[in-house]
């Protein structure tokens, strides 16, 4: 039996995201370095640019618990995880969820919540 080839829904991925979403610039902190002259901790961080899409959680969505009232749903065309931070409109988000889409190994999207 031949296997399923997600390639295409990866593009109709893409695409769409790239349709309807914009360009952000992501933020991950990639460590830390303590230097004990000064006692100081430096931390060192990489950028990435992703096309996303930011939609609100419906009301039904909002528990209280696991996702709060302002928590937004982003989709993403590249991989987020937890702690990225990104900006939108002058506020930064924190990515405080981040589920990678990836049926039989075929990476689709990343589907992320964000609190501020």
């Amino acid at each position: 039996m031949a296997k399923f080839d997600y390639s295409r829904m990866r593009e109709s991925a893409v695409r769409l995201i790239d349709r309807f979403g914009q360009m952000y610039t992501y933020t991950r902190k990639t460590g830390e370095q303590y230097d004990p002259a000064t006692g100081t901790t430096t931390s060192t961080e990489e950028t990435f640019n992703f096309n996303s899409v930011w939609v609100d959680f419906s009301k039904d969505e909002v528990d209280g618990t696991v996702i709060l009232n302002g928590d937004v749903r982003i989709l993403v065309d590249g991989l987020l995880k937890v702690d990225d931070r990104v900006d939108r409109d002058g506020k930064e988000w924190r990515v405080v969820n981040a589920e990678e889409i990836n049926p039989g190994g075929t990476f689709l999207m990343t589907e992320a919540q964000a609190r501020r």
